[in-house]
């Protein structure tokens, strides 16, 4: 636990879920957050709980004090943050099943025009949370599964759904559809530029659940028009805040004050952004990061 002083923390403006948590606070003390207590002043907080509203209008004026930044929006507006003891998360994880489901009724579509003599291949780039349950659902599909992804997971949930590690390139220029599911962030804006679009095959599909900004819409519109590959490019949310905004709000009061509690137990929240997302291939800035290969929890 953090030290035992006041906590104070700033509430987000979405007012269902800001009474939730409110509510949640006040018997925090059978979970053992009794040291948390609500404020609406930003300048004395220690905690910041944002909605879409509060990044664009507070980020950049974050006070001093601001140890934990919790995006309930999953980040649609980029915190700059550069402090490197400020734990910033947001809440893809919650996100997750409802996102791998619209994600697998696209890849259904997309599946029944692949010749039923070759066996259909889809690509992962991103294997956190959202990455692995698109590879659950896609295993019960009998597909052929590529994964890439910047850290290295848990070799089980590999075994679990047979799913062979591949580089960038050797994934797109073999996949019958491309799920982005990563983190957009400063190496990844974009991630899929005009020379990756090109490795794609003609009629490729592209299932993009991590925002316009990770696609090089250009390049995308160029090649479709010039070069006629006909890719198929399917995007799930223009803003995710809307995602969020449609789930319970006591449901994302939990998983909150999940994260907060792992938090102030000194554990890592769930859905943690890094400063680096997913590198471009030979990305220097990668390997002189936190973000080098590591075992994650998946």
């Amino acid at each position: 636990m953090q030290d035992r002083h006041k906590v104070h923390v700033a509430l987000p403006r979405h007012e269902a879920i800001r009474a939730a948590i409110e509510q949640a606070l006040d018997t925090a003390a059978v979970l053992e957050l009794g040291n948390f207590a609500a404020t609406r002043d930003i300048c004395e907080a220690e905690v910041v709980i944002s909605d879409s509203a509060t990044v664009d209008q507070d980020l950049r004026k974050l006070p001093e004090s601001v140890r934990y930044l919790q995006l309930i929006d999953c980040g649609s507006g980029e915190p700059h943050v550069t402090e490197p003891d400020i734990t910033v998360a947001n809440c893809s994880s919650l996100l997750a099943d409802s996102a791998a489901n619209w994600a697998i009724q696209q890849w259904h579509e997309i599946s029944g025009r692949i010749p039923a003599s070759g066996k259909p291949v889809a690509g992962i780039v991103g294997f956190g949370a959202l990455g692995y349950e698109l590879g659950r659902r896609l295993y019960e599909t009998r597909t052929q599964i590529w994964v890439n992804d910047i850290r290295t997971p848990r070799q089980q949930s590999f075994q679990q759904i047979r799913a062979r590690r591949s580089s960038l390139d050797m994934l797109l220029s073999t996949s019958d559809a491309v799920f982005i599911a990563i983190h957009p962030g400063p190496t990844s804006t974009p991630l899929l530029r005009h020379r990756e679009l090109r490795l794609l095959t003609t009629n490729a599909a592209i299932i993009n659940l991590s925002g316009p900004q990770v696609i090089d819409a250009a390049a995308l519109g160029i090649l479709n028009t010039t070069h006629q590959r006909q890719i198929d490019y399917r995007e799930m949310f223009t803003d995710l805040g809307d995602a969020t905004a449609t789930e319970r709000p006591d449901r994302v009061a939990r998983y909150i004050l999940d994260n907060l509690g792992k938090w102030a137990h000194g554990h890592h929240p769930r859905s943690i952004l890094e400063p680096v997302t997913h590198p471009l291939a030979g990305d220097p800035a990668f390997w002189s990061s936190r973000m080098s290969p590591r075992q994650t929890p998946v």
